[in-house]
């Protein structure tokens, strides 16, 4: 970035500039959030279904301008043109039945033990929402988070990576020019990640912080929250007094999936699944699938399978409709996963196919070779002497393999993991599939499914270091909180007149 505060921005795989915008400083952050605060009010006038509609119109102006921005998602994002279509399908059709939500919405009545309805739950907005979304989904997820906090009635701020930043203002400006009802209410920030969170974090008029990063940024943001707690203390009164009020936060993580082969499957089939769904987007996106474990008896044959199918992914320019693996987003991701092979090798790890790079030696046109790497089952279980690639999550085009003795085997290999997003499981076995419903540690299992499955119904999510607040959840669940009213007027009223 320039001193002019100019953030350029250029295409992943030309290394052309695609455009210059400016970027925003502290003090427009401060004047956007009391802006859409002081407009609250226009978003609160609609009731869910006026808003549902408003997002459901605008899923059809998305659809007439699909060109542009698939151009754009291709040109700043590196995602291949043929998976460009599936990140814009993913929030148009998410927008167009978004009143599918209702049902965790509507006020529910409460029946107490003696019988009596006197009590509701009613569903109300938390408030102005900041969110953070991450570089590998220029518009679905931080377009989602936006529609997500509108369908609520929240004001909603979005900030999308400083990496890919257009199509996501595109889409704003889209909703600008159709002005719909309440946009006053909604505002996109760009700015570097640091120190705009450090602004929603310090900000009193923000309610919920929604973020969309690796679990070590969002542990550092909780640091950085109790950092400002700390200094927010007033002792005045011979006591420590914490003057920040509490904020919601809501983290989505990491993922470093499992998915298990058992012996009685398809091996071609299930082969060709396994590289979509490991392999898409250069293996950059968090519900990938990471680490493959495979039944001992067909291990050999299954990998032989797994690396034709590999071998038959093409790469390079993702304008090209044929291409299935588009530049990396930085080089940074490029040197994570050189490192993370390299500290495989420490380990007499063995490389099936890849592990070659293309480098420009510049900011662009940065490829890594699909690549699959053995890992031994017995270096699994002890996560902190495990392999890197084993412990932490690959946001690039390496996977690994490991061999399985049997069922348990599989569901502990699969469990040994800080992470647990997503679980996939190939199996024939109704006995052995009703097992892993039960046992596997992840907040959404698929079972002989295909990848690449999401839709409005499909919950976002997952335990231990791939979501806080853990478990599967739907984002406007995330954004209302609960409030109960018990209201005994109709037997209570002539006692109290």
């Amino acid at each position: 970035m320039s001193n002019t505060q100019e953030l350029i921005i250029k295409n992943k795989y030309t290394g052309e500039e695609i455009d210059r915008i400016p970027s925003d400083t502290p003090e427009t952050i401060k004047s956007k959030i009391k802006t859409i605060h002081r407009n609250q009010y226009k978003l609160r006038e609609m009731d869910f279904f006026e808003r549902a509609q408003v997002l459901s119109k605008f899923a059809t102006r998305l659809r007439f301008k699909k060109k542009e921005l698939k151009d754009l998602i291709v040109a700043e994002g590196g995602l291949p043109i043929k998976y460009s279509e599936w990140e814009i399908a993913i929030v148009s059709n998410g927008f167009k039945f978004c009143e599918w939500y209702y049902q965790f919405m509507e006020d529910k009545t409460l029946t107490s033990i003696d019988g009596e309805d006197y009590a509701k739950l009613l569903f109300i907005p938390q408030g102005l929402t900041t969110c953070v979304a991450p570089r590998n989904t220029p518009l679905s997820l931080p377009l989602y988070q936006m529609g997500a906090n509108y369908l609520v009635g929240n004001p909603a701020i979005v900030k999308p990576s400083t990496a890919c930043p257009l199509t996501m203002l595109n889409a704003y400006n889209m909703m600008e020019d159709a002005e719909i009802p309440g946009v006053d209410a909604l505002d996109v920030v760009i700015a570097p990640g640091q120190w705009a969170v450090d602004e929603f974090i310090k900000n009193e008029l923000v309610k919920v912080f929604l973020s969309i990063s690796s679990s070590h940024t969002a542990k550092d943001i909780l640091v950085s929250y109790a950092k400002m707690l700390k200094k927010s203390v007033d002792k005045s009164m011979g006591l420590p007094l914490y003057q920040m009020p509490f904020k919601k936060f809501v983290f989505e993580c990491a993922g470093n999936d499992a998915g298990i082969i058992m012996d009685d499957i398809n091996l071609e089939q299930v082969a060709k699944w396994n590289a979509d769904a490991s392999y898409t987007n250069s293996g950059q996106q968090c519900f990938s699938m990471k680490r493959i474990i495979v039944h001992k008896d067909i291990y050999d044959d299954y990998v032989e399978c797994l690396v034709k199918e590999m071998e038959k992914l093409k790469y390079g320019d993702p304008t090209d409709p044929t291409v299935d693996i588009g530049p990396l987003g930085s080089r940074k991701i490029l040197m994570m996963m050189e490192v993370m092979v390299a500290d495989a090798k420490k380990y007499d790890a063995k490389i099936y196919t890849g592990a070659e790079k293309i480098d420009t030696g510049k900011d662009y046109g940065l490829f890594y070779e699909p690549t699959l790497v053995e890992i031994k089952p017995e270096l699994c279980e002890d996560l902190s002497k495990a392999p890197f690639l084993w412990r932490e999550e690959a946001f690039g085009p390496v996977r690994s393999v490991t061999k399985a003795d049997d069922l348990d085997d599989a569901i502990r290999l699969a469990n040994a993991s800080n992470y647990g997003m997503r679980a996939a499981v190939y199996c024939s076995d109704l006995n052995q599939i009703e097992i892993f419903k039960k046992k596997l540690e992840a907040a959404n299992l698929y079972i002989n499914a295909k990848p690449m499955l999401t839709d409005i119904t499909v919950a976002l999510g997952g335990i231990k270091d791939s979501a806080y607040p853990p478990g599967a959840k739907y984002y406007p669940q995330e954004l209302v909180y609960q409030k109960y009213v018990n209201d005994q007027t109709p037997v209570n009223l002539d006692k109290i007149k």
